[in-house]
């Protein structure tokens, strides 16, 4: 047999012949190795063609989720991923990038062989160009425990363990959000600090499991007499207290401290063959104004509790009898508010909203200002909580809300024509629940985007988690109309109002903004992390863009980049400005 040519036309040399050997014998050798790697790894690799077709999985698919490689069409398909998952694990391949340094990841609950949901974490890396892939390489690593442990951490540290109702911290952290919707819009919240009528001699008397026991049965009831979205707490000992926000007058506060009380009395408690009547002594605190300190109102309605002991126990006393005062202030306020809309006295301010990736300027939120007036004691300028709340109140919100929306697209449209280059995407303006109830709302977000001439992109409103779950039915009829329109919806202060998932799900909103309450906490509190990890995994799951409100240091800003927040707000950034000094911010950026 004749021997091959070599590659210069004759025949291959001993030397060519060893080295093409070599060559082989390494390509073999590295492919073995390469077998092996993949066998054993403990993480699963998968390949997905680019026609979505699953080519390979490896042999660490049986152990985390009970398939063999053999099943893998059945194991890996969608029907075996959450469905609340799916949408943001197909985003990962859309999103998929070759390989790099900093390949992102995500989590998705996918169904165990035995019916279990496992929660993985996948990282998609793009080798379609790649001739030996010509797919997507999945790496996929099982972190279940992980999940289950965060979520214990993060209940354990905010909640009591005995009776599960929220603590302390967790009670004055929603003390806390209740209070800074006050600066947005009106209401009143009530704060009942409720103490157990004689429980020494119950503890002394019966043991500490008996006491325990009236604890527990105790917790059920105030849950079981509150509504939806209040919050009940053990402050420790047999000490308790309730947060009710919205209310509509003191009126309602009181119907509620009396509920609360004939709901722990209502009927005794068993104990080992005994029957024990439980009375309490409740004291009433009202948060009317965003400046107040949580712990001061908790600090006031024990008091007001201590006052209900030493008049008899088992009733409640008020903190504040001061009606009347805050009745005629009101109405001071409106009378002169009513005179600065017809005055031009009303301002906006704007507070820019930076894309973390880049640093780019992509929003600006208006906020309204009442320049010219004075507060009580002759400082310029009321607080926004302060007349807000009475517009709100007495209606003229509306014709407030609508001069702001014309007023806050005007202004973008001013932008876009002097600095195009470096004008935000989009303005976003505050719409309060009065607003969202009026069937002519479509109609006048039509009018402010014709008059400045802006696409419907260009403006986004903003909705408080609470003002939605107030009426669900009414909110998302409403935000479907104005999706509908195209303008974007985002709910701001998420994470204050306490709506479910599901509730969510329903909302046609793209927006969620972070309550600044929990920004505060990132760099210090490993606390609000975990909630702010919590609502940006929210907002992967629905495809929604994340702000942070309130950043104000360099930490907190930090952290958010390391959760993956995709924009924030703050001073840190920058103040809220008026609109010339708005103007020349985006002129010199």
């Amino acid at each position: 047999m004749a021997e091959e040519p070599s590659a210069y036309g004759g025949p291959p040399t001993a030397a060519t012949e060893a080295r093409l050997r070599a060559a082989l014998e390494e390509l073999e050798a590295s492919e073995r190795r390469f077998r092996t790697l993949v066998q054993n790894v403990s993480d699963l690799i998968i390949v997905v063609g680019g026609d979505g077709r699953l080519q390979y999985a490896s042999p660490s698919l049986e152990r985390l989720l009970g398939w063999t490689p053999s099943e893998r069409d059945r194991g890996l398909n969608g029907e075996r991923i959450h469905p609340e998952d799916l949408r943001r694990l197909r985003s990962s391949f859309v999103h998929a990038k070759p390989p790099g340094p900093n390949t992102p990841v995500t989590t998705a609950r996918t169904m165990h062989k035995d019916g279990k949901w496992r929660w993985l974490e996948f990282s998609v890396t793009d080798l379609r160009d790649d001739p030996s892939v010509r797919g997507y390489v999945v790496i996929a690593r099982d972190v279940t425990e992980r999940k289950d442990v965060e979520e214990q951490l993060v209940h354990q540290a905010l909640h009591d363990a005995l009776t599960g109702l929220p603590n302390r911290a967790l009670f004055l952290d929603r003390l806390g959000l209740a209070l800074s919707r006050l600066e947005r819009r009106p209401g009143l919240a009530a704060v009942f600090f409720l103490d157990l009528d004689y429980f020494k001699v119950v503890n002394d008397s019966l043991g500490h499991s008996a006491g325990d026991q009236v604890l527990v049965a105790v917790a059920a009831r105030l849950q079981s007499s509150l509504r939806d979205g209040d919050t009940a707490a053990r402050l420790g000992g047999d000490e308790f207290a309730v947060l009710c926000d919205d209310l509509v007058d003191e009126g309602e506060a009181l119907q509620i401290a009396e509920r609360l009380g004939a709901a722990v009395s209502s009927h005794p408690v068993p104990l080992a063959g005994r029957e024990l009547v439980v009375t309490v002594s409740i004291g009433v605190a009202f948060a009317t104004r965003a400046d107040q300190r949580p712990e001061a109102l908790l600090r006031d309605a024990d008091a007001a509790m201590y006052r209900a002991k030493e008049r008899g126990r088992a009733r409640y006393e008020l903190f504040d009898n001061a009606m009347r005062d805050r009745a005629i202030a009101r109405l001071e306020t409106e009378a002169t508010l009513r005179a600065a809309l017809d005055d031009g006295q009303l301002s906006l301010a704007y507070q820019p909203e930076v894309a973390l990736a880049d640093g780019r300027l992509v929003g600006a939120e208006a906020l309204l200002r009442w320049k010219g007036s004075q507060t009580a004691d002759g400082h310029d300028g009321r607080p926004p909580s302060e007349f807000i709340a009475v517009a709100e109140e007495t209606g003229l919100i509306v014709p407030i809300g609508e001069w702001a929306l014309q007023e806050a697209c005007g202004h973008l449209a001013r932008w876009r024509e002097r600095v195009p280059d470096r004008a935000p995407d989009r303005v976003s303006v505050n719409l309060s629940g009065r607003q969202l109830a009026r069937s002519d709302l479509v109609s006048v977000v039509e009018r402010a985007l014709e008059a400045s001439h802006l696409p419907p992109t260009a403006l986004c409103m903003e909705v408080t988690e609470s003002v939605l779950m107030d009426d669900i039915d009414l909110a998302v009829g409403a935000l479907k109309s104005l999706k509908a329109l195209g303008v974007e919806i985002a709910i701001d202060d998420f994470g204050t109002g306490y709506s479910s998932l599901a509730h969510l799900r329903r909302f046609p909103v793209d927006i969620l903004k972070i309550d600044h309450s929990f920004v505060a906490g990132l760099g210090r509190n490993p606390e609000d992390a975990a909630i702010v990890r919590a609502v940006i995994a929210l907002a992967e799951t629905l495809d929604l863009t994340v702000v942070a409100e309130g950043v104000e240091r360099t930490e907190q800003l930090e952290e958010l980049r390391a959760l993956g927040c995709e924009r924030a707000q703050g001073n840190l950034f920058s103040s809220p400005l008026p609109e010339p000094e708005f103007a020349e911010l985006l002129a010199r950026a």
